[in-house]
């Protein structure tokens, strides 16, 4: 989509350059700012290209890593233009309200955090999301609200991957949705158990 509209946007520049193309002179700085405009978003989509490009081999090495998670439907895979989105559901990463990472879960961390050495200029979002009950009363002084237990858990998955793995920390960033975006009700067990997940968003570092 992005290289779309990039195409179009050069088109059009193309076709006033055409139409400006004549021998005055008055038309001759036009031509060469245009010139330097369609340079520059030729760059661009070069750019926009080749981070698709290593966007697809990430998922294909993604997918086979974590082919094992996917056959039980514990990990998604999704991508989003220049965007890779892996979902940890909640059969693999914590028991209710805890926040330590468990040993299910280090199977996919591993197939993920493999991913992420080999390709270095892509930076991790990891994102804590829960259920909208009510913390039990006896965590509430560690993490008084889901904000709190989301933050928890993602900072402990990025903690394991940069401690445990010894990916670089300076590539991560540890996020909270709480029990907001929610993706299933939360008026059924399953539903609860679709909500309370661990998402990686990897992207290309500017």
């Amino acid at each position: 989509m992005l290289n779309f509209r990039k195409m179009a946007m050069l088109g059009m520049l193309v076709a006033l350059v055409v139409v400006a193309g004549c021998s005055c002179k008055e038309y001759e700085e036009q031509i060469m700012q245009l010139d330097a405009q369609i340079e520059e978003l030729q760059k661009e989509i070069a750019n926009d290209e080749a981070v698709i490009a290593e966007r697809n081999q990430i998922v294909e090495e993604l997918t086979g890593n974590l082919e094992d998670c996917k056959a039980d439907n514990a990990v998604l895979i999704e991508e989003n233009e220049e965007v890779v989105m892996i979902t940890v559901s909640d059969q693999l990463s914590f028991v209710s309200s805890g926040i330590i990472v468990l040993d299910t879960m280090v199977p996919a961390l591993e197939g993920i955090a493999s991913t992420i050495r080999n390709h270095p200029t892509w930076d991790v979002y990891v994102e804590g999301y829960t259920d909208n009950r009510k913390i039990k009363e006896e965590y509430q002084e560690y993490w008084p609200s889901n904000w709190e237990l989301g933050a928890f858990r993602a900072a402990a998955v990025v903690r394991y991957m940069t401690g445990q793995m010894g990916l670089d920390p300076e590539r991560f960033a540890a996020v909270s949705f709480g029990p907001f975006r929610a993706i299933a009700y939360n008026d059924t067990d399953e539903g609860r158990r679709e909500n309370r997940r661990v998402r990686f968003v990897l992207y290309k570092a500017e």
